[in-house]
């Protein structure tokens, strides 16, 4: 057929040609995609453009998603890489990423690293046919790795039956789309005549015409007549040709079967399957033209006969099918995932067998595919019926797995069903202790106690359960009543968990310590918590750690597991999880790097968005506002909070009081300091009973002085320097606490020794931004009693942090007031923001990576060089390209030669 569906195809396989050549010529990538219903030729016109790439250089990888197998995670995108005689990847490679399939991201750097280096001996060009069926992890990889290679040649060949598919819009104007629609009657006229060796006839020409340009339709219709099939009568309809064709059969069992497996298969698979099948069977199945031998494997001819074959199988029959494809995976060491897909189509109500398989699916989807874990085990638990047996475990395994994938809603209400008809006492409080976690992530903690109550009053429960039942109730309250109140009840649990030696309770009572030591302020007895959580718990909290000692000013700690975390055994699969990139973030925040913290933050938001994590996006998009007032960029701040100020990110009691801070900041900013009182005000109030740790960063109560000195709140005021007070009272020995609480005491009590004090404890912190604002206040201080000299050298100081830091909002304002005191500067005249588009448009973080990858490094290189995660140099170099106006390695290089 491909012969045929070409004649009509030309312009088609032309338009993926200027890809092709600037990859090949200049380095470029690119992404290209074939459109069309089914039957259109899309494959024969990827085989051509994929034979035209060989013969320009090209290595070459092709796989086609599997409509059947579509939650094998990654399929498609890891046989590219292994499919031909010359596989993109050597062995030992492909096992590397065997091994992270439950590790999307990590999996995905790795691809990318791969890719890298291939792409570096000569260009590439992958090709996945039928994306449309293409699984979750697929998808996550085929919108992040076109951008995570864009500066190297790498060309992206797809096809889809969808000229609407989402994928495109990940992509951008770099997409380039040709859809493939009927072919023309004068093409078809032409195939007519190669086919038949004369013109069709009339009723030939009607048949022809009444299959609307369908290639593949097209080409069974001449098939058939070339055969010496009879043309002065319409044959019957597609379908029905089909039908008479398994008729036709001695036996059709191996074509049956052929379309439930989805997939090509060796004989002997057939016949482990159903015993019945034999060679023969096979053999005639291919004269008949139904299937066809491709090597030692068995496949379809098209897909349209695969699905018209399967659309007519009886309800029994696909059923039955199905669950020996899923008997036999299961038996030759598949894992339970792999067997789903059948066990799914078999599915009765009522099917124990079918609903086991799903659940066990759903355990192993949860790290790679968390929406298809969901789905999976929601299937397995509505399968079931209450009188079976296994109806309570399974609904109890439901409401875990959907507890793990953040599916909350979903689990409540699943634990609700299991407890109405809970037929004894630990049942009820293991499924309520799942539906507290659950209740506790979406900030129902009331509801979370009272289901907790509730069970507790049971009789006869074990005591390792009632220990799991009141660490839950301990976690529940850190975000229900003040700290005071939830802490006996924690220390409480705590104790108890380690003494019946109670895994789960353990960890949910370390973690509700750990929660009020940082709600608190008390970050060193939080750090020391969350540190224990971490090795007794499956889940990482290393970024919590990170973030604890971060504000007990111990960067080089953080630093050190930060580095660590890039080069863990597993190949720095801790680095790729959204609390750890949000640590590196806060890390560079803090510590002044704004240029890396923002491309961190943008990394975060990437993240976030791919895996749903709404928490960390949040938090991304925080930072990102945050810098944007540090350089005095109001509106681009405001822009960065709108999405997140809409609301369905995260639930209200996890997302307001962040959003209130940025709100009054922003409106302190924009010259607005009584809008940003009003905003502020129920916060700052309330800080002391905060369920979250806002309060005790320094940092925040200077922005929230400055507010009430602004609006003359003097109430407002002397709350927000009682606040830094009892952060430094709370964290001993932590200069950047004492410092900020000194400058801000000695700020209000207009008290000019204070502040020197604070200055001289600030230069122990590492916070460049605590120390610039605090010498900015001295010197505005000096300047108002008179010591114009000694103000003036202040200023000068914080000026220098300042721009050090690209904090140009203050920048700008120590300039206004040293102007007014009189001082001129030469260095003032040729400050400016920074261009747009240039060399100097780009960061110093920019600069070092251009420099690198220039020098022929590859982005993992250049990562560990920086110590950076793949993900932060991949962003760093999309925004080096947008700058810089290239699109290519070689056009970073050369511009980079330029430069110099």
């Amino acid at each position: 057929m491909a012969r045929v569906v070409l004649r009509g195809r030309s312009a088609a396989m032309s338009a993926a040609m200027p890809a092709l050549r600037r990859a090949a010529r200049h380095g470029q990538s690119g992404v290209v995609v074939v459109s069309g219903d089914a039957g259109m030729g899309k494959t024969a016109v990827l085989d051509a453009i994929c034979a035209q790439a060989v013969g320009m250089g090209f290595r070459t990888g092709a796989a086609k998603a599997d409509e059947i197998g579509r939650i094998s995670p990654g399929a498609p995108v890891l046989l590219a890489l292994r499919s031909g005689a010359h596989p993109l990847l050597d062995a030992a490679a492909l096992a590397e990423l065997d091994e992270l399939t439950d590790h999307p991201l990590p999996l995905i750097d790795r691809i990318a690293a791969r890719l890298e280096q291939v792409a570096a001996a000569a260009p590439v060009l992958i090709v996945i046919d039928d994306v449309q069926w293409a699984d979750q992890l697929s998808r996550l990889a085929l919108r992040v790795l076109p951008d995570r290679l864009a500066g190297d040649p790498v060309v992206w060949l797809l096809a889809t039956r969808d000229p609407a598919e989402e994928l495109t819009a990940a992509w951008g104007p770099r997409v380039e789309t040709i859809h493939l629609g009927p072919l023309a009657p004068g093409d078809v006229a032409a195939i007519a005549r190669d086919r038949l060796g004369r013109p069709p006839g009339p009723t030939t020409q009607r048949m022809l015409d009444g299959v609307g340009g369908n290639p593949f339709l097209v080409t069974q219709i001449l098939d058939g007549l070339a055969r010496g099939d009879r043309d002065d009568v319409p044959p019957p309809g597609f379908v029905r040709a089909v039908d008479a064709q398994l008729d036709a059969l001695p036996d059709r069992t191996v074509v049956l079967l052929a379309s439930v497996l989805g997939r090509p298969f060796p004989i002997d698979e057939a016949q482990r399957i159903v015993p019945s099948v034999g060679s023969a069977d096979v053999d005639r199945a291919v004269a008949a033209g139904l299937l066809t031998r491709d090597g030692h494997l068995v496949r379809f001819q098209h897909d349209l006969v695969r699905e018209t074959v399967y659309a007519g199988l009886s309800t029994s029959v696909r059923r039955d099918l199905h669950r020996r494809c899923a008997r036999h995976l299961l038996a030759s060491g598949h894992e339970a995932l792999a067997a789903a897909p059948h066990a799914r189509a078999a599915a009765t109500p009522g099917d124990e067998e079918s609903a086991a398989v799903l659940c066990e699916a759903a355990h192993q989807a949860v790290a790679a595919l968390p929406a298809t874990a969901g789905e999976l085990v929601t299937e397995a638990f509505g399968l079931v019926r209450p009188a079976q047996p296994s109806w309570q475990a399974t609904g109890e395994r439901c409401v875990e797995i959907l507890g793990r994938v953040r599916r909350c809603a979903d689990a409540v209400r699943t634990a609700d069903a299991v407890l109405a008809r809970a037929g004894d006492s630990e049942t009820f409080a293991r499924v309520q202790v799942l539906a507290t976690n659950a209740l506790w992530q979406i900030g129902r903690p009331a509801e979370s106690v009272a289901r907790v109550d509730d069970a507790l009053a049971a009789p006869g429960l074990p005591e390792a359960l009632r220990v799991r039942l009141a660490a839950a109730r301990a976690l529940a309250l850190t975000r229900m009543v003040p700290a005071w109140q939830a802490r006996p009840a924690a220390e409480d649990a705590l104790r108890d968990a380690r003494l019946v030696g109670d895994h789960d309770a353990t960890a949910l009572a370390l973690q509700a310590m750990g929660e009020l030591g940082r709600n608190t302020g008390h970050h060193a007895e939080s750090l020391a918590y969350f540190r224990e959580l971490r090795s007794v718990s499956d889940a990482s909290y290393q970024g919590e750690e990170i973030i604890e000692l971060q504000l007990l000013d111990r960067y080089a700690d953080a630093g050190a597991l930060l580095e660590a975390a890039h080069r863990d055994d597993r190949g720095g699969v801790e680095a790729t999880l959204p609390p750890v990139i949000a640590a590196q973030m806060w890390q560079d925040y803090t510590l002044g790097r704004l240029d890396d913290a923002e491309s961190g933050a943008r990394t975060l938001l990437t993240i976030g968005q791919e895996l749903g994590d709404h928490v960390h996006e949040l938090d991304a998009r925080m930072v990102l506002a945050g810098l944007a007032l540090l350089r005095g960029e109001v509106t681009e701040a405001s822009a960065h909070l709108a999405p997140a100020l809409e609301g369905g990110l995260a639930e209200d009691s996890v997302r307001l009081p962040g959003l209130r801070l940025m709100e009054g900041w922003l409106a302190a900013s924009d010259g607005r300091p009584e809008d940003a009182r009003k905003i502020l005000r129920p916060l700052l109030f309330a800080a002391r009973e905060s369920r979250s740790d806002w309060p005790w960063r320094p940092g925040w109560m200077r922005i929230f002085a400055r507010i009430g000195r602004a609006t003359g709140d003097q109430r407002f005021t002397h709350e927000a320097v009682a606040i830094a007070a009892e952060g430094a009272a709370r964290n001993p020995g932590v200069p950047s606490f004492a410092g900020a609480a000194l400058a801000l005491r000695g700020l209000v009590d207009k008290d000019l020794d204070k502040l020197a004090a604070a200055n001289v404890v600030l230069d122990r912190s590492p916070r460049p931004m605590l120390r610039a604002n605090a010498a900015e206040d001295h010197g505005r201080l000096l300047l108002t009693f008179g010591a114009r000299d000694q103000g003036i050298a202040e200023l000068d100081r914080a000026w220098a942090i300042y721009h050090g830091l690209g904090a140009r909002a203050a920048q700008v304002e120590v300039q206004r007031v040293m102007r007014r005191a009189g001082a001129r500067r030469a260095k003032w005249d040729t400050d400016g923001a920074r261009p747009r588009q240039g060399w100097a448009a780009l960061t110093d973080a920019e600069v070092k990576v251009a420099e690198l990858i220039s020098a022929g490094h590859t982005n993992k290189e250049a990562a560990r060089l920086l110590n950076l995660s793949p993900n932060t140099v991949s962003t760093h170099l999309r925004s080096i390209f947008a700058k810089l106006d290239v699109q290519s390695r070689v056009q970073l290089t050369n511009a980079v030669h330029a430069m110099r």
